[in-house]
């Protein structure tokens, strides 16, 4: 008998303003036909603050390599970036805590406080114990979050620590959308014993589409995060096209969502990825669509100063404080219909 528990989690660890627990517009408007709004996913690479409280990795313990001077001089550079990015809502992989949120949003407030113009909302979740976790900064209400966790005991290995599955709601223009943000388990250990792990989250995801869809088939899902899988690990479907599906994730009830990693022909959409590994690309970080949203534009962000001149990322050093990150931002423009 295999054991899967869901766990569902409701979470108050929003940062910059309160969660609201309804799903009606937060300014009382009737919800338009359609809507659109910008979204950039990026692993940040163990983005640690600069006090040690026991969780952190073994270089971030060391009071020779790091410190709470190169904490706040590297969190400046994240702000610059994401100031320059300006995507409606990120999705953040890597962060330590949510005191790390809330010094994005001091950070911003800093310079010029302007609601309409800054990230105002705000949540975090990760497994107790975890050292890193992930965070989503919002121009848009945020409502209704939950992280969705498995608890596998039928593996001759016993389960690793592994991210929970974030889900949360944005009100875009009165309409509701929702967020799946995942870092699945990384491929440290060995590619194909790890790869068990990485399947587990791919069919607790797609259940839970399943369940999304057969609730109501029109609702707009965004899925996005680092899941340590290539776009080409995933089911590519023949022939599939953006409103159906060119990526099927497989479950009990496998589900069809679109990649723009791919054109309809199955070729690659850039020759780019968002992570460089031993001399080649690697297309891991992703933004799916399902149900009514559409995304009608995307693109690894390989500028500088966080990529290098041959666009590979500029990764961050902790001997010497230089970099940004290991993997580069992707960033998709959505329609809600």
């Amino acid at each position: 008998m295999i054991f899967i528990f869901w766990l569902i989690i409701s979470l108050a660890a929003c940062s910059l303003n309160e969660c609201d627990s309804d799903t009606s517009s937060q300014n009382g408007s009737s919800p338009s036909r359609s809507c659109s709004f910008s979204i950039a996913n990026w692993n940040v690479q163990t983005f640690f603050d600069g006090v040690t409280e026991g969780s952190e990795y073994s270089d971030f313990k060391s009071a020779a390599k790091w410190s709470n001077s190169k904490y706040y001089t590297r969190l400046k550079r994240l702000c610059e970036v994401l100031a320059r990015l300006n995507a409606d809502v990120f999705v953040l992989e890597e962060i330590e805590n949510e005191g790390i949120i809330n010094d994005i949003a001091n950070q911003f407030a800093g310079n010029s406080w302007d609601s309409s113009k800054n990230w105002t909302y705000s949540c975090f979740a990760k497994e107790k114990n975890s050292s890193i976790g992930c965070a989503v900064l919002s121009k848009y209400p945020l409502f209704g979050i939950k992280t969705h966790s498995l608890d596998i005991r039928t593996q001759k290995d016993s389960q690793p620590s592994m991210r929970p599955i974030m889900e949360v709601n944005l009100d875009v223009g009165g309409r509701n959308v929702i967020l799946f943000v995942n870092h699945w388990k990384s491929k440290s250990g060995g590619e194909e014993e790890s790869e068990i792990w990485r399947d587990w989250q791919e069919t607790l995801l797609a259940g839970r589409l399943a369940e999304i869809s057969s609730a109501s088939a029109s609702a707009p899902c965004i899925i996005c995060g680092d899941f340590n899988r290539d776009i080409r690990e995933f089911c590519v479907l023949e022939g599939g096209s953006r409103t159906e599906g060119n990526i099927s994730l497989r479950g009990a009830k496998p589900v069809k969502v679109y990649s723009p990693w791919l054109t309809e022909s199955g070729s690659l959409s850039s020759e780019t990825g968002s992570y460089y590994y031993k001399g080649s690309w690697e297309r891991i970080d992703h933004i799916f669509s399902f149900g009514k949203a559409r995304i009608s534009a995307f693109s690894p962000r390989a500028e500088s100063p966080w990529a290098k001149e041959d666009k590979t990322p500029f990764a961050y050093k902790i001997y010497s404080g230089e970099g940004y990150s290991d993997h580069l931002p992707v960033m998709a423009s959505v329609v809600v219909e």
